[in-house]
Order: structure tokens, then C-alpha cells, then sequence
């Protein structure tokens, strides 16, 4: 399947716009989006260099020093820093007047250890200054950027001198430059797609808008109620020392008197904390086809740039529609209470949705790492081919996400995730909806995020939304309020009683956090507290009329293993426990009460939200769940997983699941696993996975590893992720100055497993 850049994403929604245009005012989308140009001749502000310093012939004069016994060297053009352990170097200062960004290239051989750095300077007093952790950014072939970005460093006057710690190795170093990046450089750029741009929690699509530029925007016809939404704000980066500054917004139309709208913005006093937004009515220019402008105003010594952001013409439509999708983290499909195998816990909210619509008894995750998870949920695409494995990768731009099928179809799309990570500034899974709260704190309790996802979704009312609520509080460590914490727990009973006798727990498949526990039962009952205080929490917005009548969905991204053989309390493996996840589904003319009990990939369920909101012609991977209710559909499907950093695979088909280890894993909290280990397990009377069938069903093992090989082998789309930590500003700017970001070498990827193994020589190997 074919990526679509955001360029083509927008050519994609181009027909609905057309259409609206040609069929009339009235037939323009409940939701258009609007990107700003900048005027004729407009050149988006560019970074500086100041210095671009290369290794001297002699590293002394860098004061360069190796962690090891060999000291670095000069290898062509490159400063080596031969060893494992690291080492440093200082140069001497000044440092040019203005700087603010230090962007390090670096080669790393292979199988090297990643190299981490850390930097210092001091100011002409002599007194330290601190500078960001760099970010790393790899470019392929084993080069590696390093990019610190300090915004407020100018302030400080001249630096003396700059100190650069390496941790990992060996590495080469080869060049060191110093620039000065203007504060709207920080920003994308007016006139292109734009990109996400983050304020304290909360994160809009948006662009730079530099002092003294004024941005525009032609409008469609307008129908009667149309408004003209707006949000701007400073980031840190624009942030600098002033009175005041607005945005002022114009809209004229011939013939008609011009509308205007300002937004004030924080002086320097006033704590960043989130995004200005207003919407101005567009009742005097219905019917007419109009023009915005947008202008940053400054008194004194004022930013030089803001963030314009969530530039939309929106109106109010008769029973707009309403598609709710809750992810609860690291939460089992068993801790429900209308499961098919319900543990012993009280969820009756939860239950009351499954009541109303259908219940999925056997839905697996294509996962057990959150990201990924969320990352295969809503694009439809199994991170086999995703190559998204871990929380560090990110989502490539070129993603067609379901938020951009839900906004292409006019609607607006709100995010609401619980840990920051899921959101912009980490792995990107957010990309395509038009507001994101995403903590910058460590996650909240559920009633946070409830409360925000309740107060976004009033602010849509009028216009059909998708909204995306993902909450944490099932996942370690176990902490529910009162009274769920003593809900499935006796406190007069002490869980590590010295006088009790110790579990015969092998060390290190567990938490260290529970060193002396005594009662196994206590983790247990506290993640029972945890999943009874979430349905709780969940009821307001269950009961939320939009949401009620809509269509709605809940799952979870992996399940938690609660007393496995391979680990405890944790989601490292690929058991039936990580697996297998609650998934409900509700809705307009869906069927109430209904069970489906054959196996089914959680992965479909962004095609089938899709189909349930009448948007059943939006491109997305994925084949709708609802065919599951046919008759002859019941009858059971394999479904593949991959394991976090793509370790181990596993294949269920059924009560049958068989597990492959891909490569040797000896990752704490978990028992050693060497590359090749195969074992075939009945989920049914084995769900923790302890009891290897290999030898009792040959041909029954001999076949599903034959076919988990053989998916393995397969792709079905191009890979989504890249490894990164910078923003798609940065990457832009980056390959603006000549940096490759490493898109090229996406296509050639390493096998998932060994070429040289085959069904026989892993089944026939000492078991």
C-alpha cells in the first residue's frame, strides 16, 4: 500500500472541498481546514551558522579524552574515540555571540554501543550554564546527529568555552557546528503542511508566524453559521522579553465591511501553559467567497514569532456523529465483567456497554509494547510491516492515520492520551487530530483525562467527532484510590509478613518493588482495585448523550500477566494474558448483547469504526470485525504477534498458540530465552503458557510454525517508523541544511529472524 505524504493527503481531501465549492454554500463540510501562506517572495526564517568546527590535527588542542586505556586519534577526518567507555573533550572559548543551537555529527561503527552526550559551557563569570540534553537523530549508514536546541542561551551574553561527555563508543566525531536559529526557524513553516506544535499538555496543528508577516487564506463560499476558529501561542522557543503581543485576524470579502478578531498572547511574566483560541462569526460574509489575514502585533521588545494553529471554518450540523474509541492501558480481557472467563472484579459500567452492543471473546493485540500497539490500532497496519517495535520509534508523517480518514471526512478529531510518549513529542500516533492533550507530568488518574476528553468534546458540539481517550491506570505499579484499593483485599491482612514463609518465585521474573512480598495475591487484587476505580471513572463519559448514541469502542493495547511462568506482574511476553484483550463495540444499528467467539485481530478495529460511522470509503488496512457476526464466520483465525524490539513472534489459532523466540532474550524481569525456542501452548487449559505440546502434537506445532514462518517472511505494507527524538520541524530544517534523514534506506530492512532456519531444525533442536 502506498504512503501518502501530507502534500498528498491533501490532494486526497481535495475532491470533498471542490465538491463543497461547486454544489454551493450549503454543501461546504461541517469542518474545513485552512493553511496559511505567507505573501509573494515570503522566505520562512533560516538558521545561522556561526562555526562549523572540525577535528584539529592534534586532540589536545580539543582536550579530548578516552574512558579506556587507548586515547583518542586523528583517522582521516574524524576525532576517534577508540573504546566502549566513552570519553570527552572541551573547547576553549569564546563561543559566538547569539548562539542557541549545537548540532554534532557523529559515525557510529557497527555493533557499536549507542553514544549518549551530555554538554556544558560556563558564561564570562565563570558560572556553569546548563544546556539540554542533546537529542539524537540517526541519518543511516551509522551517522548520527546531535541536535541541543537552548532558545533563552543569547540572554546569557558570551559563553566561554563548551565541554562534550560521551557515554557508549567507540565513535568518530566529525564536525561540531554552532548556530543561530531565529525563533520562527522553531516553527513550520507558512504555506507548507505545517506540523504539530506543543504548548505545556496540549498540541495543535500549526506554523510560524514571524514579526512583521502577515499570513493568508482564501476562503470558500461561506454558508450561513460558519465560524472562523483560531488558536496562537508562544512556544519556548518563540518565547522572549516584552510587554505585549496579539494576533490580529482580518476577513474581508468585496462589498462587505471587514471582520476582525484579536488574540492576546502571554507577556513574559505570564506562565506558557497552553494555546489562545477564539472563533470569530462569519454571518456578515455568508455567501461570499472571503480572504484571511493573520498578523502578529508587538509593543516594545516583544516575540519574534508565535505559533498560529487550528486554522478552521467550522458550522454547526443537524445529529452530527459521534465515534468514541477508549484504550485502557495494559488491561486483560478476562478483567471484565461479561467476559467469556470473567476473573473475580466488579466492572459494571463496562458491562452495561457490552450489554448494548458486542462483545469480541477472543480479540488479540498484534503487541505488548504500548506504542506499537496504538500505532498498529490506528493505522490499521501490524508493526511486522509498521517496523514499529518500541516506544522510542515514531510515527513517519507519511502515516495515513484514522484520525486523517475521520478529517478528511469533515469531522474533528480530539485526543486525550495518558502518557506522553503516545503523543507528539514521542512516538506520534496522535498525528492527524486536530487537538491532543498528551501530560507532560507523569500520567494522571483516569478522571483527568475523562474530564479533558468531556470538556473537548463540548467544545465540538455541532460538528460530527472522533474523539480518542486513552487512560493508564491499570498499568504497574498498582495504586488504586480508596476504597478500590482495599476492594479485592483484606488491609488487616500485611502482604510482606516477615513471619510468613517466602515465595518460590525464580529471582528477577518480578518486580524489585515487591522484594519480601509474601502474599501473591496482593499484586493481583490491586490491579483488580485499579480496573474497578477505571469503570468507575468511566461513567460520566459513557453516559455522556453524544457518546451514548454514537458509536463506541473499548479495548486495551496488551493485557498484563499476573502470575506467569516467564514473568510477573509485567507484559513482557507474548502469553495469553499480554495478548488477549477486553473489546466492545456499540452503536447505531449494532446488535445488542451479541458475543462473537471466534479469534479476531484487534488491528481491524479502525476499518470497522470507519464502516460504523458511514465512512466506509475512506482508505485504511484492515477488514471490518462486524463480518464476524455472520454465521459461517465464527470459525477461529490465526492471529500473529510480534513481541517488543521484535524478540520473539507468536501465532494463535484458536485455543492453539505457539511462541518463537527470534533472538536470545535476557531482559530483566523476565526468565533467559535463547534465539530459536519454540513452544506450543492450550490457551485453554494452560493460559499461563508453562507446559511446552511440541512433542505431544507434532503436526499441529510442525504446521503453525510453519505458517508464523511464513508471516514473518511476508509485508503487506512499507514500513511507518523511524528511530528519532527530534520534531518534524527539526528534521525539516536538518535536511534544509544539507542532513540526510535516512528515509531512503526504510525499504531495505533486516529479517525478522534467521535465514537459515527452517520448521525442522527448530522443532528437531534439545527442547
Amino acid at each position: 500500500m502506498r504512503r501518502l505524504t501530507p502534500q498528498r493527503r491533501l490532494l486526497a481531501a481535495l475532491p470533498l472541498l471542490l465538491a463543497a465549492c461547486s454544489g454551493g454554500a450549503e454543501s461546504l463540510p461541517a469542518v474545513v481546514r485552512l493553511t496559511p501562506g505567507g505573501p509573494a517572495g515570503f522566505e520562512a526564517p533560516a538558521a545561522t551558522r556561526l562555526a562549523a568546527l572540525t577535528p584539529p590535527t592534534d586532540p589536545a588542542e580539543w582536550a579530548a579524552t578516552s574512558g579506556g586505556d587507548a586515547a583518542p586519534r586523528l583517522e582521516g577526518e574524524a576525532l576517534r574515540f577508540p573504546t566502549g567507555a566513552g570519553g570527552s573533550l572541551a573547547l576553549a572559548g569564546p563561543l559566538p555571540l547569539g548562539l542557541n543551537r549545537i548540532v554534532i555529527a557523529m559515525r557510529e561503527p557497527a555493533g557499536a554501543r549507542p553514544v549518549r552526550l551530555r554538554l556544558r559551557s560556563t558564561d564570562a563569570a565563570g558560572e556553569a550554564v546548563p544546556l539540554p540534553v542533546p537529542a539524537r537523530t540517526p541519518l543511516g549508514d551509522g551517522q548520527v546527529l546531535f541536535v541541543m536546541d537552548a532558545p533563552l542561551l543569547p540572554g546569557r551574553g558570551q559563553l566561554d568555552g563548551l565541554a562534550i561527555e560521551l557515554n557508549g563508543g567507540p565513535v568518530d566525531l566529525l564536525e561540531i557546528e554552532l548556530w543561530d536559529r531565529p525563533p520562527a526557524a522553531a516553527l513550520p513553516a507558512l504555506g507548507g503542511p505545517g506540523a504539530a506544535v506543543s504548548i505545556g499538555s496540549a498540541t495543535r496543528h500549526g506554523w510560524g508566524l514571524p514579526l512583521g508577516t502577515a499570513a493568508t487564506c482564501a476562503l470558500p463560499r461561506l454558508p450561513e453559521g460558519t465560524r472562523l476558529l483560531v488558536s496562537a501561542g508562544l512556544t519556548t522557543e518563540t518565547r522572549m522579553a516584552g510587554r505585549s503581543a496579539r494576533v490580529r485576524v482580518t476577513v474581508e470579502a468585496e462589498g462587505r465591511p471587514p471582520l476582525q478578531l484579536e488574540l492576546p498572547l502571554p507577556d513574559a511574566t505570564t506562565e506558557l501553559t497552553g494555546w489562545v483560541e477564539d472563533a470569530l462569526d462569519l454571518a456578515p460574509l455568508a455567501g461570499a467567497e472571503a480572504r484571511v489575514r493573520f498578523e502578529l502585533l508587538a509593543e516594545g521588545s516583544a516575540p519574534a514569532a508565535c505559533a498560529l494553529a487550528g486554522i478552521a471554518l467550522v458550522r454547526d450540523v443537524e445529529a452530527p456523529g459521534t465515534a468514541t474509541l477508549i484504550t485502557s492501558d495494559t488491561h486483560r480481557a478476562d478483567h471484565l465483567g461479561r467476559a467469556a472467563r470473567p476473573a473475580p472484579v466488579r466492572t459494571p459500567h463496562l458491562d452495561a456497554l457490552a450489554d448494548r452492543g458486542i462483545l469480541f471473546e477472543q480479540a488479540f493485540a498484534s503487541t505488548n509494547v504500548t506504542s506499537p500497539s496504538h500505532a498498529a490500532l490506528l493505522t490499521g497496519v501490524h508493526p511486522r510491516d509498521s517496523r514499529l517495535t518500541s516506544n522510542t520509534g515514531r510515527l513517519i508523517e507519511e502515516a495515513r492515520t484514522l484520525a486523517e480518514a475521520y478529517q478528511e471526512a469533515g469531522w474533528w478529531t480530539v485526543a486525550v492520551v495518558s502518557v506522553r510518549h503516545l503523543g507528539p513529542q514521542g512516538t506520534h500516533v496522535t498525528q492527524g487530530f486536530d487537538r491532543v492533550w498528551a501530560p507532560v507530568a507523569p500520567p494522571p488518574r483516569a478522571d483527568v483525562p475523562i474530564e479533558i476528553a468531556r470538556e473537548l468534546l463540548a467544545e465540538a458540539a455541532g460538528r460530527p467527532v472522533f474523539l480518542w481517550l486513552h487512560v493508564f491506570d491499570a498499568h504497574d505499579p498498582y495504586d488504586p484510590p480508596k476504597p478500590w484499593a482495599d476492594a479485592y483485599w483484606d488491609p488487616a491482612e500485611d502482604p510482606f509478613d516477615p513471619a510468613a514463609p517466602p515465595l518460590d518465585w525464580e529471582p528477577g521474573t518480578y518486580s524489585p518493588r515487591l522484594a519480601g512480598l509474601k502474599r501473591p495475591g496482593w499484586p493481583t487484587a490491586l490491579y483488580r482495585g485499579e480496573v474497578s476505580w477505571l469503570d468507575e471513572a468511566l461513567a460520566p463519559l459513557l453516559d455522556e448523550p453524544r457518546v451514548h448514541a454514537g458509536v463506541l469502542a473499548f479495548t486495551a493495547d496488551h493485557g498484563e500477566e499476573l502470575d506467569g511462568g516467564w514473568a510477573r506482574f509485567d507484559h513482557r511476553t507474548l502469553t495469553g494474558g499480554v495478548l488477549h484483550v477486553p473489546l466492545l463495540l456499540a452503536g447505531p444499528g449494532l446488535p445488542a448483547g451479541a458475543r462473537v467467539q471466534g479469534t479476531v485481530r484487534q488491528l481491524d478495529l479502525a476499518r470497522t469504526l470507519l464502516d460504523a460511522s458511514g465512512i466506509g470509503g475512506a482508505p485504511l488496512p484492515g477488514r471490518n470485525l462486524l463480518r464476524h457476526l455472520e454465521p459461517d464466520a465464527q470459525r477461529k483465525r490465526p492471529v500473529l504477534a510480534l513481541a517488543a524490539h521484535g524478540f520473539s513472534a507468536s501465532l494463535t489459532d484458536g485455543r492453539w498458540h505457539l511462541v518463537l523466540q527470534l533472538r536470545d532474550q535476557g531482559r530483566p524481569l523476565l526468565r533467559p530465552a535463547p534465539a530459536g525456542r519454540v513452544g506450543l501452548f492450550d490457551l485453554e487449559s494452560d493460559p499461563l503458557c508453562t507446559n511446552d505440546l511440541c512433542a505431544e502434537e507434532p503436526a499441529r506445532a510442525e504446521d503453525l510454525l510453519g505458517a508464523l514462518l511464513e508471516r514473518l517472511r511476508a509485508r503487506e505494507h512499507e514500513p511507518l517508523s523511524r528511530e528519532r527524538a527530534t520534531s518534524d520541524a527539526d528534521l525539516a530544517e536538518l535536511a534544509a541544511l544539507g542532513y540526510a534523514t535516512g528515509e531512503a534506506d526504510r525499504s531495505e530492512e533486516a529479517p525478522w529472524f534467521d535465514p537459515d532456519w527452517n520448521v525442522r531444525s527448530l522443532l528437531d533442536q534439545p527442547r
